[in-house]
């Protein structure tokens, strides 16, 4: 996983301005090109982010991760990952002997848990 592109927080006047337009029309219109759901969704998220005045981090995600990129994920320790993955609670493939755990099982295990605001 690579960070390619850092947007920083917009000025507060800017992300008012940015939020008051998504409450009052959520939809996203991309120059004549109709998103995908999960496009539009991704797409959302970040304007969503950088209205409540936040940075945000773009960059590719491979499809297995190490534990230091799960971790990251998750908000977690690596510790703390390899102990999920050794009680079961997270699925693991192993690479020879590299523990490698699948993006969609990252994500699943995240949503059990939202954060909170």
């Amino acid at each position: 996983m690579s960070i390619d592109h850092i947007v920083p927080a917009l000025d507060p006047t800017v992300a008012a301005e940015l939020g008051a337009a998504l409450a009052a029309s959520p939809a996203v219109t991309v120059e004549g090109v109709d998103l995908p759901d999960p496009a539009r969704a991704a797409v959302l998220e970040l304007l969503t982010l950088l209205a409540d005045g936040q940075s945000v981090a773009l960059g590719a995600v491979a499809d297995l991760l190490t534990t230091s990129q799960a971790a990251e994920i998750l908000g977690v320790s690596d510790t703390y990952v390899r102990r999920l993955a050794d009680t079961n609670a997270l699925p693991l493939e192993m690479r020879g002997t590299h523990r490698r755990f699948r993006l969609s099982d990252v994500m699943a295990y995240r949503e059990k848990f939202p954060r909170r605001g």
